[in-house]
């Protein structure tokens, strides 16, 4: 019977998978292959900086990286959408997904094409995708493939540090992103959705390399066990600040936003610690900068000043960033701007750019303004309220 078969394949599957020790998941690609039907089946990681699409197999890396721009596989990673093409073979590609954060594309190749996709491709392509982000707990497989260029020790802590780029939920989208992806120093978020709220921080330290990161570092730990102790905002900004202040002495500092969004009423509540203020983007209109009087920086062992609340809009998108954004200059000197920030988010915003494309987009349009690199760190987190489920 069909529904015997169909349990058959998904046991074989799952049993694959919780036997596959965690140095060899890319074997579970020859039984994909088989059960799906396919000639060949090839895995393609996105590296640091989203913009490279890097293929790997149970060896390691396989060829040179492919660009996200102008490529089917780039395109499924960023529509988030199968891409059929071709006839013998058809090539297949499908998005990998965890809930709604990208991890890379898989890539089925047919001798012949029914034009139907395979029955169990989703639950065979899921188990898979768990299995990947599971067993990488234990091993340097997936961070060895989302390098396509060497990553600075700096850089690697404050990976190490990061949350998912991005997530959504039927009421809340939030998605960051970090530049220069392989050399980022004292800049950094952290986000987690609780249960009526999601909680959020950006932070940008002062210097540059690993003195900075183990600034922001301690930024983002220290209001970290703070959410998780379920304090106020203002308590969580008085933890972080005397942590800066104690391990680093009074002349260091970090500035930055902590936040939290309703997920029911859509309020905004944030500490504004000496950063930049967020914009608001409210029916595809620039709606200017969120106000908060600024705290003194973490560090500088000053009180709250004020906790801020904006009643969000169902749609309202907020973006908070560091300097570096609006400081990034061109080889001729022009400063990258509010303006032009401005601009693009509301034209994001008119083309339905989903979260995470925005700020990948933005982010790829302050590299390219730049041309020969950053010189300070550019981090940005865009987040939208949706409007209260149900």
């Amino acid at each position: 019977m069909e529904s015997d078969r169909t349990q058959d394949v998904l046991a074989q599957m799952v049993d694959a998978a919780v036997r596959t020790p965690p140095s060899d998941v890319l074997g579970l690609l020859g039984l994909m292959c088989r059960l799906l039907g396919a000639r060949a089946a090839r895995f393609y990681v996105a590296d640091y900086s989203l913009r490279r699409l890097q293929q790997i197999d149970r060896n390691g890396h396989v060829g040179e990286p492919v660009p996200v721009l102008g490529t089917l596989v780039g395109r499924a990673f960023t529509s988030g959408e199968i891409l059929v093409s071709g006839t013998r073979p058809t090539m297949v590609w499908v998005p990998l997904v965890d809930g709604t954060s990208r991890i890379g594309v898989l890539e089925l190749e047919y001798d012949t094409w029914d034009g139907a996709l395979p029955k169990l491709l989703e639950p065979i392509v899921t188990t898979f995708v768990m299995t990947w982000i599971i067993k990488n707990r234990y091993s340097d497989t997936s961070e060895r493939a989302r390098r396509s260029e060497p990553l600075s020790a700096a850089a690697e802590v404050q990976w190490d540090l990061l949350p998912p780029l991005s997530c959504s939920t039927d009421e809340i989208a939030i998605s960051g992103i970090l530049e220069p992806a392989y050399d980022i120093g004292g800049d950094s978020f952290d986000y987690a959705f609780n249960r009526t709220r999601l909680d959020f921080a950006i932070v940008d330290a002062i210097g540059r390399g690993l003195p900075a990161v183990l600034m922001s570092a301690a930024a983002i730990n220290s209001l970290r066990n703070a959410r998780r102790a379920e304090t106020s905002l203002a308590a969580a900004y008085e933890q972080a600040d005397r942590s800066i202040s104690t391990q680093f002495g009074h002349s260091y500092f970090v500035t930055g936003i902590i936040g939290t969004l309703d997920s029911a009423t859509g309020t905004l509540a944030w500490i504004n610690a000496g950063h930049v203020l967020p914009m608001l983007v409210r029916n595809g209109v620039y709606a200017g900068s969120l106000s908060c009087a600024p705290s003194t920086p973490l560090g500088f062992g000053g009180p709250v000043v004020q906790v801020a609340e904006e009643p969000l809009q169902r749609g309202d998108r907020v973006l908070f960033y560091t300097d570096g954004i609006i400081e990034s200059r061109s080889p001729h000197g022009e400063l990258f701007g509010d303006d032009r920030l401005a601009d693009f988010l509301v034209r994001a915003a008119l083309e339905d750019l989903p979260v995470h494309e925005t700020v990948r987009h933005l982010s790829d349009s302050v590299i390219d303004f730049t041309n020969d690199g950053l010189r300070d760190d550019a981090t940005m987190i865009l987040v939208e309220w949706r409007g209260a489920a149900g």
